[in-house]
């Protein structure tokens, strides 16, 4: 408000006197300016990075060039990946990037690079060596086109043999079951673990009763020649 009076008055005294409290107010304005611009800048700048990510996270999602920020970044081989991602814009020099003589060496010792007329001539080995695998296997399968007929009639004998034998099979499963059920009077299926059991113990004791009538058979023969023998000494008396 000062000012504001002190400018209403057009005299020298006045002007003088109001000048420096005008150029006051104008600095003070000017700052008051400048803060809130920043304030609202900054204000503006956290409202729009909500991502809450580290700077050089935001960097690089911006498609930026992050800055070096850690010691590992300064290795050779992380050199030599930022130069390869970001160019000469990565601000790496290039001269830190070349191979020493010890790692020149080291890769000559792998064999990692060879010379082009080595590589050639190993190029031009394994294309013969790949046409003579595929002439020896195209004459391979021109002599088994030619045996076609044989193996194939070869084949279904087999099968004919095969189905037999299966049939033989089932047929041999089938007297077993039916053996079963006659022997204990029921029913049981082939794939429960009883079912060979119960053939054993039927064989066993169908063995076992073989082997008594046999012997009661000898006993008879036995009883009937000590018969015989007593009736004719008895009559040559």
């Amino acid at each position: 408000m000062l000012g504001k009076k002190l400018l209403m008055y057009p005299n020298r005294r006045w002007m003088s006197l109001a000048k420096p409290v005008a150029d006051k107010i104008k600095l003070a304005e000017s700052e008051s300016s400048t803060s809130s611009t920043a304030v609202n800048s900054d204000r503006s700048h956290s409202v729009r990075n909500i991502s809450r990510l580290w700077d050089r996270h935001r960097i690089i999602a911006e498609r930026g060039i992050p800055p070096v920020s850690y010691e590992w970044e300064k290795e050779k081989w992380a050199k030599a990946e930022r130069f390869g991602q970001y160019g000469l814009a990565s601000g790496v020099n290039i001269a830190e990037l070349w191979p020493t003589v010890e790692e020149i060496e080291e890769e000559e010792a792998l064999g990692i690079y060879a010379p082009f007329t080595r590589v050639l001539e190993k190029t031009k080995n394994d294309e013969k060596q790949r046409e003579a695998e595929l002439a020896k296997r195209l004459l391979e399968l021109e002599n088994k086109e030619k045996n076609y007929g044989n193996v194939l009639k070869k084949f279904e004998a087999s099968k004919v043999e095969a189905e037999k034998e299966l049939s033989e099979k089932e047929a041999l499963l089938e007297k077993k079951i039916r053996e079963i059920q006659e022997y204990f009077g029921y029913w049981i299926d082939p794939k429960d673990p009883r079912f060979e059991v119960m053939f054993k113990q039927k064989e066993a004791e169908e063995k076992k009763a073989a082997k008594l009538a046999k012997r009661q058979a000898a006993q008879k023969k036995t009883i009937a020649a000590v018969l015989d023998t007593e009736s004719a000494s008895s009559d040559a008396k």
